[in-house]
C-alpha cells in the first residue's frame, strides 16, 4: 500500500461500550454429604440435581461462587419393589475461582453444571418413629418391644452422597472505547467485519437525592449508636433525557435507651424516587444504576427523645446505553492496526411469539364491573435455548381491581396468576447460546358470567421477543496505526457543550469541525445527545 493510498485511508470510529475480557477460568468442585433415606433401598434409580441461585461475585484475582443444590431422590423400596421420592434438604455451596487480573466492580457471568452425582451405601439405622406415629423414649426400655420396633421396617439407609461440580466464569470490565466501524480509501474485500451486538453509550450522569424522615424510637433515646444502612429493590426506567430511580432506603437505627441505658435496634424502610438527567435518553433504551449511601445521620429529637430526625444522601450513578447491531472492523488486509480483545455477543438471531392467555378466574366478591386495565408483570422466567428454537416459561401475574356489587361500591382488587410456555422459532440457535427474554402484555379483556358475578373469563394476548446471542472472544480494530491516524471519530453532543468547545477539546479548527458536518445549518444550535463527525489530522 503506498502513501498515497495512505493519504486517502479514513477510519470510522463510534463510541461503544463494550466489554473488555479479563480472564476465564474453570474449576471443579465435590460437595459430599451423608443422606438418609427412609426405609430399606434396593438401589437408587435417579437423582434429578438442579442449581439454584447461582451467582458470582469478583475479588482481587478471584471469584467467589455461590449457589444451592437442590436434589430428588427416586429410589426402588427394598421390600415393595416401589419407586419412591425423597427431597434433600437445599444444600449451599461455595466454591473460589482463579481468575488473574479480576477486580471488584468488574463483570462476571458464571456457568455452573452437575458433573457427577453418586451413592455409596454405607449402613442401615435404626429408626423409631414412622411417618404419623409419635413415640415416648419410655417405649424403648422394654428390648422385646426395640426388637420387634427393628423388625418392622423401623430402619433408614445411609449414604455418602457426592455431587460434582463443572463451574466456568469469565470476567470482564466495562470500557467505553473507540471501535472502527467503517473504513474509507480502501478497497472493501481487504475488510473484515463482524455482525455483532453491542451496546452503544447513549449518555451516564449523576445525581444525588436527600431522604428525610422522622423516627419513632419507641422509647426514649439517649444516644445513638450506630446507623446500617442498605438500598434494595432498585428499578430504573428510562424516560426522554432522564431515567426515573425508585427504591427502598433500609436502615438500622442502633440507639442507647434513656431508661436502662440498654441497647435496641429499630428497622425503618424508606421509598425514594429521583431523576437523574441525561440527554438522549429515550424510552426503551437499557440503564445500569448504581446506587450508595453516601451519609446517614440521625440526631434525637431534644423535646422528644422517643423520636429522631434522620437525613440520608444517596448518590445515584445512571449509564444507558443503546442495544445496536453493527459491523464492526476486526482487519484491514495491508493496514498496520491497533487492536483490543473483546469479549462480544454476536447475534444468532431474534423473534417474537404472541400467545393467548385464557383463563377462569373467581374475584373474592361479586362484580359490577371491571375498574380499569389491570396491572401486570412476568416472574420466574425462564428460558432454553435448543436447536433453531427458544422456549420461553415464565408467570403472569395481574393485580385486578372491580367495582363489587351492593349499595357500597368499594373497589376490591386480587391477584391471579398463569403459568404459559412459548415456542420461537431462532434459525441458528443451539444449546449453549445466551438468550435474551423480553415479554409484554398487549391486550386484556374480562367477559363476566351472567348467572354467577364473581366468575369472570379473562383472555390476554402477551408477546414474547427473544433475542439469541453467541459470546465470543474477538480482536476488533480501534485504530489504524500505518498512515493516519483515525481520521474521522464520532462525538456525542453533551449539555454545554458547543462546536466551538468541542474543537477546542480536539485540537481541530472550528471551519473544518463545521466543513465536517454539512448537515448542522446553524453552527449555534446544537442539542445534546446530537453526533457530530471530529475531523483528524493525518500523523505521518
Amino acid at each position: 500500500m503506498g502513501k498515497d493510498e495512505f493519504k486517502a485511508l479514513k477510519c470510522i470510529t463510534d463510541l461503544l461500550k463494550v466489554e473488555q475480557v479479563v480472564g476465564e477460568n474453570a474449576s471443579q468442585t465435590s460437595v459430599i454429604r451423608d443422606v438418609i433415606l427412609p426405609g430399606k433401598v434396593r438401589k437408587i434409580a435417579e437423582v434429578d440435581t438442579k442449581l439454584q441461585n447461582v451467582s458470582g461475585r469478583v475479588i482481587e484475582n478471584k471469584v467467589v461462587v455461590e449457589g444451592v443444590i437442590h436434589k430428588q431422590i427416586f429410589y426402588v423400596e427394598d421390600e415393595t419393589g416401589q419407586l419412591k421420592e425423597f427431597t434433600v434438604d437445599d444444600e449451599r455451596f461455595v466454591h473460589f475461582v482463579d481468575v488473574p487480573g479480576a477486580m471488584p466492580g468488574m463483570n462476571v457471568q458464571v456457568h455452573a453444571r452437575v458433573e457427577f452425582v453418586g451413592h455409596d451405601f454405607i449402613r442401615e439405622e435404626k429408626a423409631y418413629r414412622d411417618e404419623g406415629e409419635d413415640f415416648d423414649s419410655d417405649d424403648f426400655n422394654d428390648e422385646d418391644l426395640e426388637a420387634q420396633l427393628f423388625h418392622k421396617k423401623k430402619v433408614n439407609s445411609l449414604f455418602r452422597q457426592t455431587v460434582i461440580l463443572e463451574i466456568f466464569v469469565k470476567v470482564t470490565e466495562s470500557i467505553q472505547l473507540d471501535v472502527v466501524v467503517d473504513v474509507k480509501g480502501v478497497d472493501k474485500h481487504k475488510v473484515k467485519t463482524e455482525l455483532l451486538k453491542v451496546e452503544s453509550v447513549v449518555g451516564e450522569n449523576a445525581a444525588q437525592v436527600a431522604v428525610r424522615n422522622v423516627i419513632d424510637f419507641g422509647r426514649p433515646a439517649r444516644k445513638i449508636k450506630n446507623v446500617d444502612a442498605e438500598i434494595k429493590h432498585i428499578t430504573a426506567r428510562v424516560i426522554e433525557n432522564k431515567v426515573v430511580v425508585e427504591g427502598i432506603l433500609h436502615k438500622q437505627i442502633f440507639f442507647v435507651s434513656a431508661e436502662d441505658d440498654v441497647v435496641f435496634e429499630v428497622s425503618v424502610d424508606e421509598k425514594f424516587t429521583h431523576f437523574v438527567d441525561i440527554p438522549g435518553a429515550f424510552p426503551g433504551a437499557n440503564v445500569q444504576v448504581h446506587p450508595r449511601v453516601e451519609y446517614v445521620d440521625v440526631d434525637i429529637d431534644a423535646g422528644d427523645p422517643t423520636r429522631g430526625k434522620q437525613t440520608a444522601i444517596i448518590d445515584i450513578f445512571a449509564k444507558v446505553t443503546e442495544t445496536v447491531q453493527a459491523d464492526v472492523v476486526t482487519e484491514i488486509k495491508d493496514v498496520r492496526t491497533e487492536k483490543e480483545l473483546l469479549k462480544v455477543a454476536q447475534v444468532i438471531g431474534e423473534g417474537s411469539k404472541q400467545e393467548n392467555i385464557v383463563a377462569d378466574l373467581t374475584a373474592p366478591a361479586p362484580v359490577r364491573k371491571m375498574a380499569g386495565p389491570p396491572d401486570t408483570r412476568f416472574e420466574n422466567i425462564e428460558a432454553k435455548v435448543l436447536e433453531d428454537k427458544v422456549i420461553v416459561e415464565a408467570d403472569l401475574i395481574k393485580s385486578i381491581f372491580f367495582v363489587r356489587e351492593g349499595d357500597k361500591p368499594k373497589v376490591l382488587e386480587f391477584e391471579a396468576r398463569e403459568h404459559f410456555t412459548v415456542f420461537v422459532d431462532i434459525p441458528g440457535a443451539k444449546p449453549g447460546n445466551v438468550v435474551q427474554v423480553y415479554p409484554r402484555v398487549e391486550f386484556t379483556d374480562f367477559d363476566l358470567d351472567r348467572h354467577d358475578r364473581r366468575h369472570i373469563r379473562q383472555t390476554t394476548i402477551i408477546e414474547v421477543f427473544v433475542k439469541v446471542t453467541e459470546f465470543v472472544q474477538l480482536e476488533v480494530v480501534t485504530s489504524c496505526e500505518v498512515g493516519p491516524k483515525p481520521s474521522v471519530t464520532i462525538y456525542v453532543v453533551q449539555p454545554g457543550d458547543s462546536l466551538f468547545k468541542i474543537a477546542q477539546r480536539f485540537g481541530v479548527a472550528l471551519d473544518d469541525l463545521i466543513a465536517a458536518n454539512p448537515e448542522i445549518r446553524d453552527p449555534d444550535l446544537i442539542f445534546p445527545g446530537q453526533k457530530i463527525l471530529i475531523p483528524r489530522r493525518p500523523k505521518w
